[in-house]
C-alpha cells in the first residue's frame, strides 16, 4: 500500500511539472469528451481549458444560445441575448461567451439570426427603411467574420431559410432557401454556394401537400438539411438539391392534443426525432436505423413530470431546443418563465441552467464556436 501510494505521489509530482503550454497541447490532441473529462482533473487544468487563450487551440463543443426577449416597456422592445449553457455545472452565471448584439457587421442594429450550424451563424439584415427587403449575412462570432450574400431568385423577399455547413467536410457552407406556391406549399428550393458564390434552383421532389412554414425544427447531417414538418413527416434533401427523401414521422401526434410536430436533430451520430407534445406525458427519442427503410428505433422515453419537477411554475409549454452534440444531453424550455434545462439521458438527471424569462420566445438558436479559419470570401 505504501508502494502504490508513492507511485502516486511521483506521477502526481510530474504532472505538477508539465508547464502551462505543453498541457494545453496534449489537451488539443484529445475529442471534445475527453476534454471535457479533463476539467475535474484539478483547477489548474480547468483554467487552462477555460481560459480564452487557449479556446483556439482547444477543440470546441455547445457553449450556449442566442435568443431573444421582446418587452414593450423597454426601448428597444426587442433585445438579443446569449447565455452560457455550463453555468449550471458551476452554479453561478458567467459572462456571455459571445456578444450578442453581433456589433462587428454593419447594420447589426437590425439583423435577425436565422439559423445556426457548426459556428456559423444565418442571419437576416434589411435592405430598406421599410423592412421588406432583405439580404442574407452568414457570419462567425469567434472570428468575427461575415459575408453577405447576394440576392436570390425572392429578390430579397422573406422567405424561410436554413443553413449547412460541415467543417470535417468541406469550409464552404450552403444556404437553403424555400419557394412556396401559395400557404406554405414548397414549390421548389435555391440553394446557394459559397464555393461558386451563386443561387441555383431546384424544383421539390417532395409529395406536393409538403408545406414549409419557417418554424420548423431542422438539422444538416450527413449532407442532408433535416426538417421536420407539420404534417408530421421528416423531409431532407442535399446540398445539390438532387436527393429528397420523405419519411413519416415515428411517432404520430393526435391533431385533438397537441399541433406541434416535434424535434429533429442528431444522437449519438444518428438522425433523432423527439416528440414536443404532451399529450401522452412522455417524451420519447426515436433514432433512424436506415434512411432507405425507415426503420426507426425507440431509444429513450421519460415522462414530462420528471422533466418539469424542478421548476415552480407550471409546465403550460415544453419545447426541446437541441442535443448536445458530444454528450447525451436533451436542452429544453420549459414553465411560463421559460427555464432552460438539461436532461442527461445516461443518468436520468435534470438540471436547471437558468430562468430565461417569460418575455423570451423561441426560436432558441444553439451555437459551437468555430475558432479555426475563417468565411470564404469573408470579412
Amino acid at each position: 500500500m505504501a508502494k502504490r501510494s508513492k507511485n502516486r505521489r511521483r506521477r502526481n509530482q510530474a504532472a505538477a511539472r508539465l508547464t502551462d503550454d505543453l498541457i494545453v497541447q496534449i489537451l488539443s490532441r484529445l475529442p471534445v469528451k475527453s476534454l471535457c473529462r479533463c476539467k475535474c482533473v484539478s483547477t489548474r487544468w480547468r483554467g487552462l481549458i477555460s481560459h480564452p487563450d487557449h479556446r483556439r487551440r482547444l477543440p470546441q463543443t455547445l457553449a450556449g444560445l442566442f435568443y431573444i426577449t421582446e418587452n414593450p416597456g423597454r426601448f428597444p422592445a426587442e433585445a438579443r441575448h446569449f447565455t452560457n449553457i455550463w453555468d449550471w455545472e458551476r452554479r453561478r452565471q458567467s459572462p456571455p461567451l459571445i456578444c450578442p448584439s453581433l456589433s462587428f457587421i454593419p447594420g447589426h442594429e437590425h439583423i435577425s439570426i436565422q439559423d445556426s450550424c457548426n459556428g456559423l451563424l444565418l442571419c437576416r439584415r434589411p435592405e430598406s427603411t421599410s423592412f421588406d427587403v432583405f439580404c442574407y449575412v452568414v457570419c462567425n462570432p469567434a472570428t468575427e467574420s461575415w459575408v453577405v450574400l447576394p440576392h436570390s431568385g425572392s429578390g430579397g423577399k422573406f422567405r424561410a431559410a436554413w443553413l449547412g455547413f460541415d467543417p470535417a467536410v468541406s469550409s464552404h457552407f450552403h444556404v437553403f432557401e424555400f419557394v412556396d406556391k401559395y400557404h406554405g406549399l414548397v414549390a421548389g428550393m435555391e440553394i446557394y454556394s459559397s464555393q461558386t458564390g451563386s443561387w441555383s434552383y431546384k424544383e421539390s421532389q417532395w409529395n406536393f401537400r409538403t408545406s414549409i412554414l419557417g418554424d420548423e425544427s431542422g438539422v444538416f447531417f450527413n449532407g442532408l438539411l433535416h426538417l421536420v414538418i407539420a404534417q408530421f413527416a421528416i423531409v431532407a434533401v442535399d446540398v445539390e438539391g438532387e436527393k429528397w427523401w420523405m419519411a413519416t414521422s415515428p411517432e404520430h401526434v393526435n391533431p385533438m392534443f397537441g399541433w406541434d410536430p416535434g424535434f429533429v436533430g442528431r444522437y449519438q451520430g444518428r438522425l433523432c426525432y423527439i416528440n414536443q407534445d404532451d399529450y401522452d406525458n412522455y417524451m420519447s427519442i426515436w433514432v433512424l436505423e436506415n434512411y432507405a427503410t425507415e426503420d426507426w428505433i425507440l431509444k429513450h422515453r421519460v415522462s414530462i413530470r420528471r422533466l418539469t419537477e424542478k421548476i415552480i411554475t407550471p409546465p403550460s409549454n415544453y419545447h426541446v431546443i437541441t442535443i448536445h452534440p458530444d454528450c447525451n444531453w436533451i436542452l429544453y424550455a420549459a414553465g411560463w418563465d421559460q427555464t432552460l434545462m438539461v436532461y442527461d439521458v445516461d443518468h436520468e438527471e435534470v438540471h436547471v441552467i437558468r430562468n430565461l424569462g417569460s418575455d423570451s420566445s423561441v426560436p432558441y438558436i444553439p451555437y459551437v464556436p468555430l475558432y479555426s479559419g475563417s468565411l470564404k470570401d469573408g470579412h
